[in-house]
């Protein structure tokens, strides 16, 4: 009784348009008090704990990380190198979206972040360059996916502390599956711009390209700067998005000499805008799952699956199946919170590792952000953009389909994720 109640009122509360954390919490508290099995004070733990977590903490720092190198000209710099280095194939512009998103992917770790910082140069770019607003919108929507692929990456850290697998792993696994998803966009981006003869950028010389290279290699150093700290074992997933706030704010501030110290309050309070409701997401998830998990829910899913298939292939088309759908629905990091602890389980019964479980759900979560009737980036390209966003909706729809051949030969090719994670040494 009591749990039904709590189905009903979390749908009725998504229904009418509540946040989504009350959506969670109200029914949870409700369920709490219907429950005379379930004592107040277990709950109450689960509660205020549930931001106890140390691998947490680097989801608000990397949102800071973000912020502060889009208040300078760090993204113009990635850009501007990126045009240099691939500006002059065919379409060139649409190979420069790509590169310049995987290169940024290494310092924000949000697919958002990437839309809405770089996305804004990479579309006036194009535009004025005379390509069509169907294949630059498209393909900055679909570019952005990649963020939170390539280390770091905000929904790997809130897999990973969800399911208590590595960070570390998650990120190094992130790598060659980056690539992978770059490389289908580059061969759509060559397809279309052959088909519709778009321009090349001027090749620079070697003293434009040397001068541009100069210009943007502190920012270049970032990626490098996180990730080789990862992979050395310099410091943790956590410490390095503490090492991402500090160089941007040495870059933008002392070096570049963009954005003044006393503006960085500024600054702060536009990223705390961002990290508080997410907080407040996760906290709400948590008890959540607790009530799910109270439920034994997880081993109802895993009795009906293995009373289905004992095929752990047929398993993963379900779990992305599902996966998708959510993504659909709800927001990345909603749907990592509600469906991790319920998916996880299968790893041990299917031979499924975590961390190729982990990557999967994210892409499959990346995906979703140009789904409709919840994705976020077909609404932020709306409002970059003026059109409505039932024809973002139709600008973006070609660019899945090299996401979902990335999704394909990532899920059923284990070996895209588990193969650095294993040479260094971060998984057996």
């Amino acid at each position: 009784m009591a749990f039904g109640v709590f189905l009903v009122l979390f749908v009725a509360l998504l229904f009418i348009g509540a946040p989504i954390y009350i959506s969670m919490l109200l029914p949870s508290i409700l369920y709490v008090f219907m429950n005379p099995m379930l004592p107040p004070l277990t709950f109450m733990q689960k509660l205020l704990t549930a931001l106890n977590n140390f691998p947490l903490l680097a989801v608000p720092f990397f949102i800071l990380a973000a912020e502060i190198m889009n208040t300078g000209s760090i993204t113009e710099r990635i850009f501007g190198f990126a045009k240099a280095v691939v500006g002059h194939f065919r379409g060139g512009l649409g190979y420069v979206n790509i590169v310049a998103s995987v290169i940024f992917s290494g310092m924000s770790g949000s697919a958002i972040a990437d839309v809405g910082g770089l996305g804004q140069i990479e579309l006036k770019a194009m535009r004025e360059a005379g390509f069509d607003d169907d294949f630059s919108i498209g393909i900055t929507g679909a570019s952005g996916t990649v963020g939170p692929i390539i280390p770091p990456s905000i929904p790997f850290v809130v897999y990973a502390s969800f399911v208590g697998t590595s960070t570390g792993a998650l990120f190094i696994g992130g790598m060659i599956p980056g690539i992978v998803m770059s490389l289908c966009l580059a061969a759509m981006c060559f397809y279309k711009s052959k088909k519709r003869n778009y321009p090349r950028e001027k090749r620079v010389t070697a003293k434009e390209f040397w001068k541009t290279f100069q210009n943007s290699f502190l920012a270049l150093c970032m990626p490098l700067l996180i990730i080789g700290g990862i992979w050395t074992g310099w410091f943790t997933p956590t410490e390095a998005a503490m090492v991402a706030i500090l160089y941007a704010i040495i870059l933008t501030c002392f070096i570049y000499r963009e954005t003044r110290v006393r503006d960085l309050p500024k600054v702060i309070m536009n990223a705390l805008r961002n990290v508080l409701p997410v907080l407040l997401i996760v906290v709400g998830a948590t008890v959540f799952s607790f009530i799910i998990n109270y439920e034994k829910v997880d081993q109802m899913v895993m009795e009906l699956l293995t009373g289905f298939t004992s095929n752990k292939y047929v398993v993963l088309v379900l779990v992305n199946v599902v996966i998708l759908i959510f993504g659909m629905f709800f927001d990345s990091i909603v749907a990592i919170l509600l469906m991790a602890p319920i998916v996880t389980p299968l790893c041990g019964i299917y031979g499924i590792h975590p961390v190729h479980l982990g990557v999967v759900i994210v892409l499959n979560l990346m995906i979703g952000l140009l789904t409709p009737p919840v994705g976020t980036s077909l609404y932020l390209l709306s409002t970059m953009t003026g059109y409505k966003v039932t024809r973002i909706i139709r600008m973006t729809v070609p660019w899945l389909v090299p996401l979902f051949i990335s999704l394909i030969m990532i899920t059923y090719c284990d070996w895209f994720v588990l193969f650095l994670p294993r040479l260094l040494g971060f998984i057996a």
